[in-house]
């Protein structure tokens, strides 16, 4: 369907019928082509603003939350601009209570690098940012959650890469996948609902986003529930001190963005995340659950005695991983067992 067509069909659905309309069609790219023909002058640039008029307030009740979440990814896709952020604005305060959490959920878990906090930090100016952020703050005060956050570094946490020589370079941890299963299922309120796991790494999310959806195509194929991926700067690469900070930054930004939460982190001992940990609960003693360091490289003497002091708890395995949160009671026991017999099942293999 031409743009044109797209916009005219739109103009002209009756009352109730919208949401079957846009179910039928192809949001995001009817969104772009409609931006393309605008760039090229060949629609005015007022059809752009009734577009976002139409979708996102004039007729934006009408619309299920995983439309209006298909809405929003759509728009972030286009040129930022105050009538693209207000758009986006208006779409995330249109809706209330657990439709407004279904919408968040959704939005970061679209499986691309275009998740809930880039669509809020990077698509937003800044005095709807604030807006949409008072929003959030509201609903979490007004109804907080049981639902638990599952941030999760990747390199020697999910796949052996760079400090752990006991398996190839490249080997997805035994068990791992299966406790993340049962973190992702044992706390939340929607076992089902996406958007709950969290990987944090401080990997360059690089032009368009491209080295993001570079790490989320790696971890394709191991079963994860629904997930999104915070990344950081070439920057960031350079020290473990520059490291810990940018994961502390997306440690704010996931508190900030879901406050009616509670966390749980997953990180190794070859970088900063014992550091980034301690300082995750120090911060927010409140919102911070646990934090399971795998210990690739030995932590030893005073520096583990003060880190253990802090809250951190060390594991070398993915089944001991998995008897730790069970005895925190973050997972039951159908899932511990199926984190030890995933171990036991490539330890026999190995033997």
């Amino acid at each position: 369907m031409k743009p044109t067509e797209a916009l005219q069909q739109l103009r002209a659905t009756p009352a109730g019928e919208l949401e079957g309309v846009l179910a039928r069609i192809d949001v995001a790219h009817t969104v772009e082509a409609i931006a393309g023909n605008l760039i090229s002058g060949l629609f005015r640039g007022d059809e752009r603003r009734e577009l976002v008029q139409l979708l996102c307030i004039d007729r934006v009740d009408e619309l299920s939350p995983a439309m209006r979440a298909r809405i929003v990814h759509a728009l972030r896709r286009l040129p930022m601009s105050a009538e693209v952020s207000a758009g986006i604005r208006s779409t995330l305060l249109s809706l209330t209570g657990e439709p407004f959490r279904d919408m968040k959920y959704l939005l970061n878990a679209t499986g691309d690098s275009h998740d809930l906090e880039h669509v809020v930090y990077e698509r937003l100016t800044p005095t709807d940012r604030d807006a949409v952020l008072a929003h959030i703050a509201a609903e979490a005060a007004s109804a907080p959650s049981t639902d638990l956050r599952i941030l999760c570094d990747i390199d020697d946490t999910v796949k052996a890469m760079l400090h752990d020589d006991r398996y190839p370079r490249g080997t997805v941890y035994p068990g791992v996948v299966e406790l993340l299963k049962a973190l992702d299922q044992g706390r939340a309120a929607q076992p089902s609902r996406p958007g709950d796991l969290t990987f944090v790494t401080a990997r360059p999310g690089g032009p368009k986003g491209l080295i993001e959806q570079y790490t989320r195509n790696a971890l394709t194929g191991l079963g994860l529930p629904p997930h999104a991926v915070l990344g950081g700067s070439i920057f960031n690469l350079f020290t473990k001190a520059s490291i810990k900070a940018r994961k502390l930054q997306n440690f704010e930004r996931e508190r900030t963005l879901f406050p009616e939460c509670r966390f749980l982190f997953l990180g190794d001992s070859g970088q900063a995340d014992a550091q980034v940990g301690a300082e995750m609960l120090r911060r927010g003693p409140d919102f911070v659950v646990t934090v399971l360091i795998h210990e690739v490289v030995p932590v030893t003497g005073a520096k583990r005695a003060s880190l253990e002091a802090a809250g951190i708890r060390f594991h070398s395995s993915y089944d001991e991983a998995a008897s730790i949160l069970h005895g925190l009671g973050v997972i039951d026991r159908a899932g511990r067992d199926a984190v030890v017999r995933a171990v036991d099942e490539v330890s026999g293999m190995m033997t």
